[in-house]
């Protein structure tokens, strides 16, 4: 299915009509720990305040509390051992029976206090739960709020001020802020450990006013307290031209029919304008706005854009926390923003990585030394950057540069996404996954007109993994390793530079870079990554006109527009010139302004502001 939904506002001006948050008040205040408000360890609960219950796919007795869909058919699977993979043993889900519970229950607290911890109730049976403290606002609030700190019925702390110890993690964010629990190894039993969870919310330690804000908590749950299945349902939005329809859906199928035993449902595509096709960190909370009014509850938005910039340059996917949010559309934690290189096996990792973080994963081992994953079924690297591929943990998919692309997880890693409020669930062997809920309270979408559907882009063939190394026999290995795997958000949340890092582990000769970029063997994001680095390392000479630096400069614009280059490549040297030299960048923007390519057209003249 296609919908069409024009942006609420467009990404080109200074004001939220315009696309973008206040400056002073949305990207820069509202983080402590960087751009994202990573993942979190919680126990968070559901009930004891007495508040509105809303469950997935199930109406409640009258007078019994809010209100949920019909039950319908569905398929049945049998409880799930998952594999290394992540993949599970799900499988199809045939017909079953009405379930006798809900699977996915919300108690709606109101609007509570912050600082003052609120008692909420967790039954047996339940696998996981996710908090949300929330300001109610339209269009969305800049302010942070957040989860504070919890404590499970022993009375231990599994939480404090916004963090797990040993951890990026920070639990707030820009109008809204997550914790779940599951999310580490003390919280990730099966099922989970009943009893009353108390929750604190606040502002993110920045000592500002707090006006009172929304808590709710989502309670994941089935009979036995065990997982049986569920479908993920999916919204897949595309930026312009960013990627084809057709690649887009079947890039979704294969990374997520099977992952973590669940099943793939309804994929909606709706379309946003070409504007929104550059996404830098101060962009990214007002594109996930634009998820207003998207299909279903639970369900995950999929933005598919053209390039990242800013901090997030050389990234693959951004997500704005760990968990977010699939149960509301339209918040600044509403999906996961991907660009994507039409190489199944690249794709399938980037939209795996990034899921994992919206359920509420963590890197296993941090690009930062010293800083990891809370699982003790995780191993962790001494030193990932100067280690790489030769990490114990290469091999996972929650590693940053997301591994060796085999995609295995962990058993805790599983838990954790099965335990999570992104899919419908079901409750007992034989039985359905439960209907969508209901529209929910988030803002009602701004009018909007249809955008015409992009043409996508050709397919360049399945390029190779990152240990397949014939392109990069003259670059050292390790920066072969970031040109070709995945550079997450969360990395760049943290305070990582991609181009600081490719620099650190050898990476900074342009000639070698150029090599890589004209290479039609090398991987489309290594080319892409090369030809924007070549131009960096141009650019400390450039102020100081040179032989080399004309050359490097020269061969960039060249590659920039030869319509033979995937597409992606042509923008990495759209980049590289724009760092090489803002004059060349404005010139090079004039003579792509016709390019059949409207998309790069595009990028040109946004790198040459």
């Amino acid at each position: 299915m296609t919908e069409s939904l024009a942006p609420a506002s467009s990404a080109t001006g200074r004001s939220r009509q315009q696309g973008t948050p206040g400056r002073g008040r949305g990207a820069t205040r509202a983080r402590r720990g960087g751009l994202f408000a990573a993942g979190v360890l919680a126990a968070l609960a559901a009930g004891a305040c007495g508040g509105n219950v809303v469950v997935d796919g199930f109406e409640p007795p009258e007078g019994s509390g809010g209100a949920g869909g019909s039950w319908g058919t569905g398929r049945s699977t049998s409880a799930v051992t998952p594999d290394p993979t992540g993949s599970g043993q799900g499988g199809d889900i045939g017909e079953g029976g009405a379930p006798p519970i809900p699977p996915l229950v919300e108690e709606d607290l109101g609007e509570i206090v912050a600082g003052v911890p609120v008692p909420v109730d967790i039954p047996p049976g339940t696998l996981g739960f996710t908090a949300i403290a929330q300001f109610m606002t339209s269009p969305p609030s800049f302010d942070p709020i957040g989860i504070a700190e919890i404590s499970g019925p022993d009375g231990r702390t599994l939480m404090a001020d916004y963090t797990i110890p040993g951890t990026l993690a920070s639990f707030y964010n820009q109008g809204i802020g997550t914790a779940a629990v599951p999310q580490t190894s003390a919280a990730a039993a099966v099922p989970l450990v009943p009893g009353t969870y108390w929750i604190t919310i606040g502002d993110g330690s920045f000592g500002l006013p707090v006006a009172p804000a929304r808590l709710s908590v989502w309670r994941r749950q089935t009979l036995d307290g065990r997982f049986h299945g569920g479908k993920l349902d999916i919204n897949a939005f595309i930026a312009g031209e960013a990627i084809s329809e057709d690649y887009l859906q079947s890039a979704l199928r294969r990374a997520y029919q099977g992952f973590v035993g669940l099943d793939v449902g309804s994929v909606t595509v709706h379309r946003l304008g070409a504007e929104w096709g550059f996404i830098d960190e101060e962009l990214l909370p007002i594109l996930l706005e634009q998820t207003t009014g998207a299909r279903g509850r639970p369900a995950l938005n999929v933005i598919a854009v053209s390039q990242f910039g800013g901090r997030l340059e050389g990234a693959a996917g951004a997500t704005p926390s760990a968990p977010s949010v699939a149960v509301e559309h339209g918040t600044h934690l509403s999906g996961i923003v991907v660009t994507l290189f039409e190489d199944p096996q690249v794709d399938t990792a980037i939209l795996r990585h990034e899921l994992g973080h919206f359920a509420g994963l963590f890197h296993t081992t941090e690009i930062e030394p010293a800083f990891a994953d809370p699982l003790d079924d995780t191993v962790r690297c001494d030193d990932a950057l100067e280690l790489l591929e030769f990490c114990p943990d290469y091999d996972n998919i929650m590693f940053p540069t997301g591994g060796d692309f085999s995609g295995k997880m962990t058993p805790q890693q599983t838990t954790i996404v099965q335990a999570s409020a992104v899919y419908r669930g079901i409750v007992e062997d034989g039985g359905g996954a439960a209907d969508p809920l209901p529209a929910g309270r988030g803002p009602s979408p701004a009018g909007r007109a249809p955008d015409p559907a992009g043409r996508g882009q050709a397919g360049h063939g399945a390029a190779p993994a990152p240990g397949d190394r014939a392109w990069a026999a003259a670059l050292p290995s390790r920066a072969a390793t970031l040109l070709g795997g995945h550079f997450c958000g969360h990395s760049a949340a943290a305070g990582a530079d991609y181009f600081a890092l490719l620099r650190a582990t050898g990476g900074a000769d342009a000639d070698r870079l150029l090599a890589v970029g004209r290479d039609p063997g090398a991987p489309v994001q290594a080319r892409a990554r090369a030809l924007a680095a070549a131009g960096r390392a141009a650019a400390p000479v450039a102020a100081a006109p040179s032989t080399a630096s004309a050359r490097v400069l020269a061969d960039l614009e060249a590659l920039a527009v030869d319509p033979r280059l995937p597409r992606r490549a042509r923008l990495g040297a759209i980049q590289g010139v724009a760092a090489a030299s803002p004059a060349a960048a404005r010139a090079l923007a004039s003579r792509l302004a016709a390019d059949p390519d409207t998309v790069v057209g595009r990028m040109a003249t946004r790198a040459a502001r």
